[in-house]
């Protein structure tokens, strides 16, 4: 059974990174392309979210006995295959994870085009995988 604490502390922080980057879209294309500061503030603030998405999905897998994983996005796959999240919420945050990974360990050059428009276009993901799983865990606690 899931850990009510463990839970709520995780949801709490993709909340609190998702507002942060949500206060970071201040800036047009050209100005943020050319604000060093504000894209590591970004990158950072985006791998410390799909860290907690991932962190909290491992919790539940682990504590509902979902499918085995080895991978982060085996660990967002087992949510999507036992119906926690949608289907479509399960693909963007395996994007996400995959994201993550490129930004951690910089598989090249990051581009910060794409990095601008995470930060403009898909925080809402991580919006509804919140949503997803707070409705999902009151389900869990209301029977």
């Amino acid at each position: 059974m899931v850990d009510e604490e463990i839970f709520v502390d995780k949801l709490q922080y993709i909340n609190q990174y998702t507002d942060d980057l949500r206060q970071m879209r201040g800036q047009s294309r050209d100005q943020y392309l050319t604000d060093m500061i504000r894209q590591r503030a970004v990158e950072r603030t985006l791998m410390n979210l799909i860290q907690a998405c991932i962190d909290l999905a491992q919790h539940i897998r682990a504590t509902e006995d979902l499918a085995e994983s080895e991978t982060a996005k085996q660990e967002i796959q087992a949510l999507g295959e036992a119906g926690v999240i949608t289907s479509e919420t399960q693909v963007k945050m395996e994007e996400a994870v995959g994201f993550r990974n490129i930004l951690a360990h910089r598989y090249g050059d990051v581009d910060q085009e794409v990095v601008f428009d995470v930060l403009q276009d898909d925080l809402q993901w991580f919006e509804r995988f919140q949503q997803e799983l707070a409705q999902w865990f009151q389900q869990q606690h209301s029977t």
